[in-house]
C-alpha cells in the first residue's frame, strides 16, 4: 500500500565553492545554468517600489548588534508582503554580505514553511478499472472526517481528474488552509443497490455511487509532517525545494565573486514515519 506520503529522505548538506561564469553558476568543472523564475521578470523586480517598513527592516539586517539583526529576519520571515517584494530587495542591489545572506534564508524559510492545505487522508492507487485515489484511513480533526470514508474513490478536485496520489497532492497543497474545494467521489454501496442516478458498476460486481462533496482544507501543520524534508513522493515539497535552488543560484553569489554555497538540504538524519494529507 502507498500511503498517502511515503518515506521522508534527506540528502547530505554540500559544501561547493561556486562562481559566476557569463550569468551562470560554476560548481567546479561544472556550469550551471541559472534558472529563471517562473512568474518573475527582472526588470519588473528592478522597476518595483520597496515598502518603506522593508526598507527600514532590511537595513537593521546589516546592523552591527547581533541580536538587532536576529529580530529584523523574524520580521521579515513574518511580515505580510509578497516575497516577490523580497526578492526585488535582492534584485535591486545594495546589500552587505550579512544583509543578502538574511535575505536569502528568509527566503528559503518562507517558501519551504508557506501554509500548505490538508484533506487528512492516507491513500493509495485505486484499483483496476478506476481512475482516481482510494482514501484508505481518515485522520481525526481535520476535515476528511467529517465528509470522507474508508473505501472512498476520490476523482477529481475543483473540476480537474486525478489519476495519482501526487495529483491530489500538488493540487491540495497549493492551496492554503480554509480554502474551499470541491471533490467528485466513488462511494461504495452494496451490490444490490439497484441502477439509477449516479450508480456504477465496475466488473458487474463492485457497486459504487457519485458523491460530490464541499469542504475547507484543514492545516498540513497539524499532520506533523516536516514542511523542509525532502519527501519522496509529495511533489510540492519537491516544487517548493527547486524554487529555493533558483532563488540560490540567481542571488546567491555576486557576480565575478567566488563564496560557499549554503545548503539547501538538511543534514542525513533517519527515515521519518510516512507522510500524511
Amino acid at each position: 500500500m502507498l500511503a498517502i506520503g511515503a518515506v521522508v529522505m534527506s540528502l547530505a548538506p554540500v559544501a561547493t565553492a561556486q562562481v559566476r561564469v557569463d550569468g551562470n553558476v560554476r560548481f567546479g568543472n561544472r556550469v550551471k545554468q541559472v534558472r529563471t523564475l517562473d512568474d518573475i521578470n527582472a526588470k519588473t523586480l528592478l522597476q518595483s517600489a520597496i515598502p518603506e517598513q522593508v526598507a527600514r527592516t532590511v537595513l537593521r539586517l546589516g546592523s552591527g548588534d547581533f541580536q538587532e539583526r536576529e529580530d529584523a529576519t523574524a520580521s521579515l520571515r513574518a511580515m505580510a508582503v509578497a516575497d516577490e517584494i523580497l526578492m526585488a530587495v535582492l534584485e535591486q542591489g545594495g546589500l552587505d554580505e550579512e544583509q543578502r545572506n538574511r535575505m536569502l534564508g528568509v527566503l528559503r524559510w518562507r517558501v519551504l514553511h508557506r501554509p500548505r492545505g490538508a484533506v487528512g487522508i492516507r491513500m493509495e492507487p485505486a484499483a483496476t478499472g478506476i481512475r482516481g485515489v482510494l482514501v484508505t484511513e481518515v485522520i481525526k480533526d481535520l476535515p476528511a472526517e467529517r465528509v470522507l470514508r474508508v473505501g472512498d474513490v476520490i476523482l477529481e478536485i475543483n473540476g480537474t481528474g486525478l489519476a495519482t496520489s501526487s495529483d491530489l497532492i500538488s493540487k491540495v497543497q497549493r492551496l492554503q488552509p480554509g480554502d474551499e474545494i470541491r471533490m467528485r467521489v466513488l462511494r461504495p454501496v452494496p451490490a444490490d443497490t439497484p441502477d439509477g442516478p449516479g450508480i456504477v458498476r465496475f466488473d458487474g460486481e463492485r457497486t459504487f455511487q457519485k458523491v460530490d462533496v464541499e469542504f475547507s482544507l484543514g492545516s498540513y501543520e497539524k499532520l506533523g509532517n516536516d514542511p523542509t524534508a525532502s519527501a519522496l513522493g509529495n511533489p510540492e515539497t519537491m516544487r517548493r525545494r527547486a524554487r529555493v535552488e533558483e532563488i540560490w543560484a540567481r542571488w546567491g553569489t555576486a557576480a565575478s565573486s567566488v563564496g560557499v554555497a549554503i545548503p539547501l538540504v538538511e543534514p542525513e538524519e533517519s527515515p521519518s514515519p510516512a507522510e500524511r494529507r
